[in-house]
This record gives C-alpha cells, sequence and structure tokens, in this order.
C-alpha cells in the first residue's frame, strides 16, 4: 500500500479514534472493576438476608456502570492524535492533559492486534514500539482496519524500515512459512504444562484465600469445617491430579488459541508476523532491528524438532506481551530465519569454548543447598526425621548443574557470538557484535579471588552475559569486542 501526498496531510490532522473505542474502553473498565470487586459480589450472592440491600447492590451496580460508560466516552472524546514536524502526538485527557509526542525516527515497530470485539467491529489496536518508552505502553485502542495499514505503512516508510520495493515486493517471491492442524497439535502437546500447573496451582490458593477471609467467623465454614478434617488428605491428593491434568488442557488449548492461523512472511528485510484466533495480531519485524536472537526448545520437543524463536528487538523488555516468540517446525527452518541475522552453521564442540568448573560447584552450593534444606526444615514439622528423605535432591542437584556446565559452549566468528545452553532442553544464541552498544567484566568475591569474571553484552534490546570465564580470557574477549566495533563502525540499527 503506497502513501501518496494527500494521505500524509490527512494524518496531519488532529482526528479521533473509531467510535468502537468507547465499547472497547468500557469492556476494558468493567473487567478491571469485576476482578476489584467478585469478593463483595460472592459475599453478597451468599448472604442469607438480601433484602434489605437488594436495593442498595442494585443502585452501586448502576453507578459504577454509569461512570464506566462517562469514563469511556470521555476518554474517546478527549484522545487524539496526528503527525506534525516528524513527530507522532497523542493526547488525552480532560481535567488532566497529557501529551504524549513520539518521534517518528524512535519508532522501531508497529502492531496490529484484534481481540474478538475488534475483529466483529472490523477494527485494530495499534501499538507502537520505540526507544526510550520505558514501560510506558503506546497505543490506540481502536482504528479501523484500513486506517490501521495505512498508519502502519505511512510510520515504517518514514523510518525507512519498509522501503517502497520492499512493499512492492510479490508475494510469490517472499518464503511463507504457515503451521497447519498438525502442527498445531504436536506443538501444543509438547507446551510446557508445567508453566501452567503452577499458574493454575497459584490461581487456586489465592481464590481460596479470597473466599476464606470472605467467610471468616461465617457460620458455613464452622458448620462444615469438622467434616472436612477428615479426607484432607485424599482431598488434596485428587485435587493435585486434578489441577495437574486441568494444566495440561489448559496449556494445550492456550497454545492452540495463541498460535491458531500462524503465518511467517520472510521478505529477506523484514518479517511479517500474524496468529490468534480470538486475539488476531500482526507484527512485523525489520531484520536491521533485531538485536539478539534465540532459540530453544525443551526435551519433549527437541524429540520432536519444535523450537520457539525469541526476537529481542530495540526496546524489548522482559515479561511485556509485545515479545516475540516464533514457533518453528524443525532445526533447519530456524537456520534459514537465523541467517537474515547471522550465519549459523552449528556449535563445533572441538573448536567451541568451555567455562570454568567453578561455575558448577558455585550453584551447587548457592542454590543446590537452599533448595534442599528448606523443604526439609518444612517437611520436619509434618513427617518428624522421614524428612532427612529430601537429601536426595542435593545430589540431583550437584548432577544437574555439573550436566549444564559440560553442555555449555561457546564460539565467535567474523560477525559475532554464538552460545549453547542448557542440559534437558537446548538454547541457542546469537548475538552480532554490531549490535553491542557496551560490554562489561563483572566479578562478585569469590571471583575476584580466583581471577574469574562474567562478561555481559550489552544491546538495545537486552544483555547476553558469559558466566564464569577466566579473566585473561574475558578480557581478551572484551578487547576483541571493542576493536571489532570501532574499526567496522557498522551501525546497530
Amino acid at each position: 500500500m503506497e502513501i501518496s501526498t494527500s494521505n500524509l496531510s490527512h494524518w496531519q490532522v488532529p482526528q479521533r479514534q473509531s467510535p468502537a473505542a468507547i465499547l472497547i474502553m468500557l469492556w476494558g473498565i468493567s473487567l478491571k472493576l469485576l476482578k476489584a470487586l467478585w469478593p463483595i459480589l460472592i459475599l453478597y450472592l451468599f448472604k442469607n438476608e438480601k433484602d434489605n440491600d437488594s436495593l442498595m447492590m442494585f443502585w452501586i451496580i448502576i453507578g459504577f456502570s454509569a461512570l464506566s460508560l462517562t469514563g469511556a466516552i470521555i476518554g474517546y472524546w478527549f484522545k487524539k492524535f496526528h503527525i506534525k514536524d516528524e513527530t507522532l502526538i497523542i493526547e488525552s485527557g480532560w481535567l488532566k492533559k497529557k501529551t504524549l509526542s513520539i518521534p517518528v525516527q524512535s519508532i522501531q515497530a508497529v502492531h496490529l492486534e484484534q481481540n474478538i470485539w475488534q475483529q466483529m467491529m472490523k477494527v485494530a489496536k495499534v501499538s507502537f514500539d520505540s526507544t526510550g518508552s520505558g514501560k510506558a505502553e503506546v497505543k490506540l485502542d481502536a482504528l479501523s482496519m484500513e486506517k490501521a495499514e495505512q498508519l502502519k505503512h505511512l510510520l515504517m516508510e518514514k523510518v525507512n524500515m519498509e522501503p517502497a520495493y520492499v512493499l512492492k515486493k510479490p508475494l510469490e517471491n517472499q518464503n511463507k512459512y504457515t503451521l497447519d492442524f498438525a502442527d498445531l497439535v504436536r506443538l501444543s502437546l509438547t507446551a510446557n504444562h508445567l508453566e501452567a500447573f503452577f499458574i493454575l496451582l497459584a490461581l487456586g490458593l489465592n481464590i481460596f484465600n479470597e473466599v476464606e477471609q470472605i467467610f471468616d467467623g461465617s457460620e458455613y465454614i464452622d458448620s462444615y469445617s469438622q467434616q472436612l478434617i477428615g479426607p484432607t488428605v485424599i482431598f488434596l491428593c485428587a485435587l493435585f491430579i486434578g489441577v495437574a491434568i486441568i494444566s495440561i488442557l489448559f496449556s494445550f488449548i492456550r497454545t492452540m488459541v495463541q498460535f491458531y492461523g500462524f503465518e511467517l512472511m520472510d521478505s529477506g528485510m523484514r518479517w511479517t508476523i500474524s496468529f490468534g484466533l480470538f486475539d488476531r495480531t500482526k507484527k512485523i519485524i525489520p531484520i536491521n532491528k533485531i538485536q539478539i536472537l534465540s532459540w530453544r526448545a525443551n526435551w519433549l520437543r527437541r524429540k520432536f524438532d519444535y523450537w520457539t524463536l525469541h526476537v529481542q528487538s530495540v526496546g524489548h523488555q522482559e515479561n511485556r506481551k509485545s515479545n516475540i516468540q516464533i514457533p518453528v517446525t524443525s532445526f533447519d527452518r530456524v537456520i534459514k530465519l537465523a541467517k537474515d541475522y547471522q550465519e549459523f552453521f552449528g556449535i563445533e564442540y572441538a573448536a567451541s569454548f568451555k567455562i570454568e568448573p567453578d561455575y558448577w560447584k558455585r550453584k551447587s552450593l548457592k542454590k543446590g543447598l537452599p533448595f534442599t534444606l528448606l523443604p526439609m526444615i518444612i517437611a520436619f514439622y509434618w513427617i518428624g526425621w522421614q524428612a532427612l528423605g529430601l537429601m536426595v535432591i542435593f545430589p540431583f542437584l550437584i548432577w544437574y548443574y555439573y550436566r549444564w556446565y559440560q553442555h555449555f559452549r561457546w564460539q565467535t566468528n567474523e560477525r559475532g557470538i554464538q552460545i549453547l545452553s542448557g542440559f534437558f532442553g537446548r538454547k541457542f544464541t546469537l548475538l552480532s557484535w554490531k549490535k553491542i552498544q557496551q560490554v562489561h567484566i563483572h566479578q562478585n568475591l569469590y571471583q575476584r579471588n580466583h581471577q574469574l569474571a562474567n562478561v555481559i553484552f550489552i544491546t538495545a534490546g537486552g544483555k547476553v552475559s558469559l558466566p564464569y570465564l577466566s579473566l585473561s580470557t574475558a578480557r581478551a574477549l572484551v578487547d576483541h569486542v571493542l576493536y571489532d566495533v570501532e574499526s567496522k563502525e557498522e551501525s546497530w540499527m
């Protein structure tokens, strides 16, 4: 899609979002209110006498609904945006005015997202990744799809992220990668079920704690507490098994829904990614904005040759929804995608380097002992001296850290550094020299006494660490990196 001069002048006039933004903001406010007030609603539903409070509860709900609707309308009416002097300006607020100015050249990526409501209303949320934006989320809640696409292409052309010849390049000349239904099933079956298990377990404990506080001292708890003491152990075991089964189903469905309709178009200069069933997301990743590229697989996914490509671009922040995870169905496909960033021919064990053995010894003491002693102390109050059986955890952790140390490798080439880590799973990390903005040598007290050091590479998209190198190796590596960066004077974007 080409942006004409008339279209450019159109974006220079302050304008509002689509009216659908009112409903979207209202939905968001309603969810926040529901999360905050659900304990009160539960207490109200379980109370015996409701007649005296029914009218009050009714008016409270009406009042909150009216305030939410008013807030959504005000938010929509006073939120405007336009482009002026190569700057994207977003104004919002009524009593408290807020103006957010983003230089177009600092915008690193433009993302389009659609949840199920936005798809029904044919609008999209437009979010922007920019340098220096910190934790502030820069977004427009609802633009028509046509305007959202126009704004995306306009901004990306202005920062030379999407040249005209790339836009006009025929689709048949681009590499297309998709996931079919069988791929989705295998991907979902090999998902991190343990993560979902702990999420559900934590959620269940939180709900139980909230309900317990609501009914604290209530006749319901007093009348049934004695009856629940007997089958407590059976109940907890059944609960544990039930949560485990539900967590597998939950992570399976979550992965299927998240990556439904996954498609990646590789033009050689950028990746265009779209995925999602209910929340449809479209992201564009310019190759020159990628700072760190890594891919990993857990033990089960390695057996199926399934990998997750993790992209850290400019402005990357940990635990952020905008972070980009790309599922890939074979190692060869990963290598082909990674080629756009840096050539990778595998880790040569004979020519690569290891870290010092002090790493696994220190890890065993600093993490192995606490992970062993704390469960033993807690279990001692429940089962007495039988808790000593938990000592088997310590030799297992020693074995794990030793094997992790044995598998860790790093190597360098003309363009950057490549790292292999992991024991049960595997993680490969690529970092190009030209992306490095700072490099540090870090030493704790033990490392200073034993002539060891960590080397930390800092980029605009995060950092990469090499732990427990000999001090001489660390200094030589830092000198090599600084010389390479300063002598070549390549742009990091």
